[in-house]
């Protein structure tokens, strides 16, 4: 029983080290130089969709004035039609 106990623990305490061990031999410039490079791809991808908003925006635009002429052009022609009946 004290044998599996012991056994089990040498385990535990190997498995918690070997665990560690990577982060442990990487060095602070390699964290810094991971942690830039995905600020950086965040940065690419916030830039990427702020693009996206825009061309939507400007597409969006065309779309309102696009259906402001044609309420015009219908407010026109309805005034034309009305105009005439009263004739």
């Amino acid at each position: 029983m004290k044998t599996r106990t012991a056994a089990i623990a040498a385990m535990l305490v190997f498995g918690l080290a070997a665990c560690e061990r990577p982060a442990a031999q990487e060095t602070r410039e390699q964290r810094d130089q991971r942690t830039d490079d995905q600020m950086r791809k965040a940065g690419r991808s916030a830039y990427d969709a702020a693009q996206r908003a825009e061309e939507a925006a400007k597409e969006l635009s065309r779309q309102v004035e696009r259906a402001g002429k044609e309420a015009r052009e219908g407010w026109d022609q309805a005034k034309h039609e009305h105009e005439q009946k009263k004739q």
